[in-house]
């Protein structure tokens, strides 16, 4: 919290309702543009490049900018920003996981408003700045470049707007549940091995580059029967359990990732794809279903390509994925489910959305 303590304004506190309705109010179509500033310090451009000082000093308050080293300082951050600043748009800037755990901070804090304000407290605007590593959702939105530039871009388009100016894509959130409580909300799950790939790849080098890496490595590796293979083939392993997608069962899989935008597997890795979304619309799959580890290694030339090929199933407006086992959200790494709540995961569709600046 020493960050926050900086800020001359600043008071750990909740927000009283008085507050709560004047963030609401700001959130009209004819409201001036208010933004605010998260940064997440460690991810990786930022921490290569101080972005977050650099971003500071462009933003029109740099009092309602914050740094936030834990995790544990993304909701008071948000308190902060959006209720006693009165900010109606965050910038985000850091990586996937930085997303992730700012997005499911932020549905906590506005649930949190509407039970004090007695009203539905909406999500604020996100501008996704590319303060990290892969970055999958910052694609969607056409915010990839560098962190400065992209929001200069942003400061330049809409001096003078109001909200209703904005062009704005709206992303479904998907949720997670181990046992019969919601666990988490993202964007992109992936399954066991898609965990793996991630925990992998920075073996190779962080980023795109360092995945597609890993996975040529790996098909090299498989044909040679390297030291590389013998240490790491065991990650290919396909799971023992089934895979059910709305009612149809997989008894074997190798796969399965999820998102709630269309995607395509280019370079090896989900790529999101910019489009306009309405609220409940369903989730979208890509299901690898060879199960020897010879035929898994076979569907990367076509994952490398972004095309289909044998073995790999599309499926589209998807409302539950069941499943057993470790997973991936957004990027961030759940080695296993939460205690005493079994190994069963379901990913299903919500009502809850994201509506995200877009940098066409």
């Amino acid at each position: 919290m020493d960050r926050l303590a900086q800020k001359v304004d600043f008071v750990q506190r909740r927000a009283d309702a008085d507050e709560i309705l004047a963030y609401i109010d700001g959130l009209r179509p004819m409201a001036r543009l208010r933004p605010a500033m998260v940064s997440n310090p460690m991810a990786a451009t930022n921490w290569r490049s101080v972005s977050h000082l650099r971003l500071m000093k462009r933003m029109p308050d740099a009092e309602a900018c914050i740094s936030t080293p834990s995790v544990s300082d993304i909701p008071w951050a948000l308190d902060y920003l959006l209720f006693q600043k009165r900010a109606n748009i965050i910038v985000l800037n850091g990586g996937d996981g930085t997303i992730h755990h700012t997005i499911n901070a932020a549905i906590e804090t506005v649930s949190r408003a509407s039970e004090i304000a007695g009203v539905e407290v909406p999500l604020p605007y996100f501008l996704f700045v590319n303060g990290g590593g892969m970055n999958m959702l910052a694609r969607a939105f056409r915010t990839r470049g560098r962190p400065v530039a992209t929001l200069q871009r942003f400061l330049d388009r809409s001096r003078g707007s109001v909200l209703a100016d904005l062009p704005t894509l709206t992303i479904p959130l998907l949720s997670v549940h181990e046992g019969e409580d919601v666990s988490r909300y993202g964007f992109i799950f992936g399954s066991e091995l898609v965990l793996n790939a991630l925990f992998m790849y920075e073996r190779f080098g962080r980023g795109y580059r360092g995945l597609t890496k890993f996975f040529l490595n790996l098909v090299t590796a498989y044909a040679l029967k390297t030291e590389l293979w013998r240490r790491f083939g065991h990650l290919l392993d396909p799971p023992t359990t089934p895979l059910v997608v709305d009612e149809v069962v997989h008894p074997t899989y190798a796969s399965c990732v999820v998102a709630t935008a269309p995607m395509t597997l280019m370079r090896g890795v989900v790529r999101t794809l910019p489009y306009r979304a309405e609220p409940n619309a369903g989730l979208n799959t890509i299901e690898i279903l060879p199960t020897t580890q010879g035929a898994i290694i076979g569907t990367i030339p076509n994952l490398l390509m972004g095309r289909n090929g044998p073995g790999i199933h599309y499926s589209r407006n998807v409302q539950e994925v069941r499943l057993t086992g470790p997973y991936t959200l957004d990027g961030e790494l759940f080695q296993r489910p939460s205690e005493g709540k079994g190994t069963a995961v379901a990913v299903r569709a919500t009502p809850y959305s994201v509506r995200g600046i877009w940098l066409p």
